[in-house]
């Protein structure tokens, strides 16, 4: 891959974890608000699993999947620092252009993904 090319991944993928910090700095600084009344405020510290309830399930989800995105970002900033960004982890063949361009953090080529991916 052209050094360009891997210049511009980076920069996508750093923009997109910085993106996804925010939102889920956002996201887990309101499920103390949301799950609790206006009556009923308190400055008594909370966990978060204490929050859950049927209003915040969703919110919850959505927190999880953004952890999980922000997961995959690292991981592929961490395989263009190792050299090895664009390579398919399991089957070891290139991720074509196309496919990393709407993906960034893809770890897969579209044959092991679609094997991957739950049934």
């Amino acid at each position: 891959m052209k050094p360009d090319d891997l210049h511009k991944y980076r920069d996508q993928l750093n923009m997109l974890r910085e993106r996804l910090i925010n939102e889920l700095r956002g996201l887990i600084a309101a499920v103390p608000e949301a799950s609790n009344p206006a009556a009923e405020r308190s400055s008594a510290p909370t966990h978060l699993a204490d929050h859950v309830n049927e209003g915040l399930e969703a919110e919850f989800a959505i927190v999880q999947n953004e952890e999980g995105l922000l997961e995959s970002v690292d991981a592929a900033l961490e395989r263009l620092e190792a050299g090895t960004f664009g390579t398919c982890v399991r089957c070891q063949t290139g991720i074509p252009a196309a496919r990393l361009n709407a993906i960034p953090y893809t770890p897969f080529c579209v044959n092991c993904a679609a094997q991957a991916a739950p049934r």
